[in-house]
Parts: C-alpha cells; sequence; structure tokens
C-alpha cells in the first residue's frame, strides 16, 4: 500500500505528509476502539469489525507505525475451572476489565485487532459458562430481547453474594439466557 492509497483511505488531501497521515491514522484508531467498547456484547459484531482492521494495518506497516504491543499476562480465573456462579462472575468480571483496559491502549491496529481476539474468547467462554452455570432458569422469549442489552454480571453478581435474587434479577438472567441463545456463534 502506498501513500497515496492511504491519504485516500484517510480522505486526506495529496499534500499531506507522513505526520499529517500518522495523526490521522491515531485518531481511525481511537474511532475503532470507542466503536469497538460498544460492541463488546455482541461477538458476531466486533468480528465482523476485526475482519475490517487488516487493511489499517497494512496501511500502518506501509507508513512504520508499527510499535512495539506489550503483552503482560495477569493471573486470571479461567472461567473453564470456575466451580460455581460467583467464582465464574468475578472471572468474568475481572477477564473484560483486562481486556476493556487493553483495547484502550491499544497502539495500533495490530494491536486492537490481538485484543479483539482476547475479547471473542472472553465472549465464547462467558457464554458456555453463563448456560452452564444458570441453567436452572428458562429463557425467556427471543422478541424480548436485544443482542446489545448484557446482563449487568456486576448487579448479579452482588445479587448472588447477597443470596438476593429478586424477581427483577431472575428475568434479567432469563432475558440473558436469550440473548445468548440468539447470538450466532463465534467460533
Amino acid at each position: 500500500m502506498n501513500l497515496t492509497e492511504i491519504r485516500q483511505m484517510l480522505l486526506l488531501d495529496e499534500r499531506a505528509d507522513t505526520e499529517m497521515i500518522q495523526t490521522a491514522m491515531e485518531e481511525k484508531l481511537l474511532a475503532a476502539k470507542k466503536e469497538i467498547l460498544t460492541l463488546l456484547p455482541v461477538p458476531s459484531l466486533i468480528k465482523k469489525r476485526q475482519l475490517n482492521l487488516s487493511i489499517w494495518i497494512d496501511a500502518e506497516l506501509s507508513i512504520g507505525m508499527n510499535s512495539q504491543e506489550t503483552n503482560q499476562s495477569t493471573n486470571e480465573i479461567d472461567i473453564d475451572k470456575a466451580q460455581d456462579k460467583i467464582e465464574f462472575l468475578e472471572s468474568y468480571e475481572q477477564r473484560m476489565s483486562v481486556v476493556k483496559l487493553k483495547l484502550m491502549n491499544a497502539s495500533s491496529f495490530k494491536h486492537l485487532s490481538n485484543t479483539i481476539s482476547n475479547a471473542l474468547r472472553l465472549q465464547a467462554d462467558y457464554m458456555t459458562g453463563f448456560k452452564k452455570f444458570f441453567s436452572e432458569y428458562t429463557e425467556a422469549l427471543p422478541e424480548e430481547t436485544k443482542s446489545r442489552e448484557m446482563i449487568d454480571t456486576g448487579k448479579l453478581l452482588n445479587a448472588i453474594k447477597n443470596e438476593n435474587i429478586t424477581s427483577d434479577i431472575a428475568w434479567e438472567i432469563e432475558k440473558e439466557l436469550a440473548r445468548i441463545a440468539k447470538l450466532p456463534s463465534i467460533n
């Protein structure tokens, strides 16, 4: 990919120099991060966005915006090894916080793409675990659920810890089960 093509993608004037291009790329990256944050509850949508990042990754490489990725590992509880609802939800909350932090700290489209892969794995683990740990509930009707309205897992965790599962919380669990069933497979 050459500079002319990159300028056209960014809707920049042909006189835009490398610094102007890099600034426009950084703005594009910030906008992509914000969009991905809002789409996290719907894995199929963030997967589509991830596929669209390849052209921006190529553009970064073409203009030498290849920053070093720091892959800091964390001592995360594996959702698959959770023994109960509390451990499952605590693990999910912890891992989602890490993903959101990495997402906002992504310094390139390549790093953003890698973080999206982590988010997709997390959401797949979450959906499997939620169905496993909340199988005693029935699913709400599909028309009563929206794919972008994920249950507030922090609120659910608090209710479980306090043994205060109200009818409203039970309804939210049922809607979440239906939302998960409605989502296409992300594997």
